[in-house]
């Protein structure tokens, strides 16, 4: 027989007693969850299901961090509701943890203005940045990397979709890129050969203007020079590399012993060619060929590789196994009618001392002497693009030297598409001997979508506002009711 205390605890007023608390929860709960949801929908916040690979570091990146011997400031300025705030704040965690040298500090800009301000006025950086960036700092010399160059972007989808979509995370190789730079003590130095209507590194023009790919070079702590060569002017004997893109009028004999006497001594070289001096030898031709670079006065097609609607524009993906290009192998470059950089043949079966780095497809044409739109053909099939050389010198360091066909495919307008702007900075790295950081690869981004209709989103917002509140509510009350009849 049931006991009298535990029949009178269900009476009939702490039974409604309990009804009316289990309604009004279930009221409270389905409010919550209705104005929660209508929040959600007038304040969407994007949560982006990817994965920059795992945040793993590079045998590079830890040797680089075990070495350090100076304490390095990292200073993250970023807005926290950015998409790349949380790979760069992990990234960076992980660097922190695997030196003690390391000091990170991660500064909200929009909920820590003065703290930004102060902090950007210490190292002496631009305080009218408006983009969130990485602020590396050690021995008086600070270096900033911006949020739009941690991102590698695919655009193939861009004139459908007015939307870029990111495919790899750089942040490793620019930020050890960015300590090696500001713990080396001193910057090294890269000319910009002038006098011959060469590109400027400080041109902001579209196709002529190289102040992008000047960008590139500043980014990775260079100190970057123009450099005239006419006269009594002489090439600094601390310059490490120059860069000699797209001159179009003669160079003097005189200057081209200076350029002699900069690989003699083991200096870099990275020239190159466009179609604008077809018509007139600049000699710098002359002079590479005796380096085993033979420059066509010809304007390369690729019938199979053209750009639709865009004659002359090549898309390159036949490409070499050396170090510059080994990283972007399944890219493409663009190149603007290029002229060939052809080697000569080995003799005695020797290996040859050029590495084509760049060729044409199959059905590819070199044509020569081009007026009137009509030209000789001089070369067809695999017609190569770009070169590169590791020459040795008697008695001081090798050079080395790289030769393109075109020098538009660097320009601002240019930069961007395709591979060219990774094939700029690895040839800097590999020109510059930094070969260790040519071994860090961008990370993979593995992205999922979900791609909805409307009627689609309609149906969500409708479970999410109605059926699911409903159903929470309605399960409560069949609960209560089935505890009732059983009491």
């Amino acid at each position: 027989m049931s006991d009298p205390q535990q029949l009178a605890s269900f009476s009939p007023t702490v039974r409604g007693a309990i009804s009316r608390r289990v309604i009004l929860a279930a009221v409270v709960a389905t409010v919550c969850v209705v104005l929660a949801n209508l929040l959600a929908l007038q304040n969407p916040a994007r949560i982006v299901l990817s994965q920059s690979a795992d945040h793993s570091l590079s045998p590079l990146t830890k040797n680089v961090l075990g070495a350090l011997t100076n304490d390095v400031r990292a200073v993250v300025l970023f807005d926290r509701q950015a998409d790349l705030f949380e790979p760069v704040k992990n990234l960076l965690t992980e660097y922190e943890r695997k030196s003690p040298r390391l000091k990170l500090e991660l500064i909200d800009l929009a909920r820590e203005p003065a703290r930004a301000e102060e902090v950007q006025q210490e190292l002496q950086m631009p305080l009218n940045s408006p983009e969130n960036r990485v602020i590396f700092a050690a021995n008086n010399t600070a270096k900033a990397i911006s949020q739009s160059e941690l991102s590698i972007l695919d655009f193939s989808e861009f004139i459908d979709t007015r939307e870029a979509r990111r495919t790899h995370f750089a942040g490793e190789k620019l930020f050890t890129s960015a300590i090696v730079a500001v713990t080396e003590g001193r910057q090294t130095k890269v000319g910009f050969v002038t006098g011959h209507g060469e590109h400027k590194a400080s041109d902001t023009g579209g196709q002529w203007g190289y102040s992008k790919f000047s960008n590139i070079l500043q980014q990775k702590g260079l100190l970057l020079q123009e450099i005239p060569l006419a006269g009594t002017n002489s090439i600094p004997a601390d310059c490490r590399l120059l860069i000699i893109a797209g001159p179009r009028t003669p160079y003097s004999r005189d200057e081209l012993a200076k350029l002699r006497e900069f690989v003699g001594t083991g200096g870099s070289l990275f020239t190159l060619f466009n179609f604008y001096s077809l018509q007139r030898p600049t000699g710098l031709e002359k002079f590479l060929a005796d380096y085993d670079f033979e420059i066509g006065f010809n304007q390369v097609s690729d019938s199979k590789n053209e750009q639709s609607g865009q004659g002359g524009l090549l898309l390159v993906d036949d490409l070499g196994s050396h170090p510059i290009t080994k990283p972007i192998l399944g890219s493409r470059l663009q190149l603007l009618l290029p002229r060939s950089v052809a080697i000569p043949e080995a003799e005695n079966d020797e290996s040859p001392t050029v590495s084509i780095l760049a060729h044409s497809s199959d059905a590819g044409q070199a044509v020569g002497q081009i007026r009137d739109n009509k030209g000789t053909v001089e070369m067809e099939g695999k017609i190569p693009l770009i070169a590169a050389k590791l020459h040795a010198n008697d008695g001081q360091p090798p050079a080395r030297l790289v030769v393109a066909g075109d020098s538009l495919f660097l320009g601002n307008s240019a930069i961007e598409a395709g591979a060219n702007r990774d094939f700029a900075s690895l040839a800097v790295n590999w020109l510059l001997e930094r070969e260790h950081l040519l071994a860090i690869a961008p990370r993979t981004v593995t992205e999922y979508r979900i791609d909805l209709s409307r009627a689609e989103m309609t149906s969500i917002t409708w479970l999410l506002l109605l059926v699911l509140p409903s159903g929470t509510l309605g399960l409560g009350l069949l609960w209560w009711r089935r505890q009732m009849k059983r009491s």
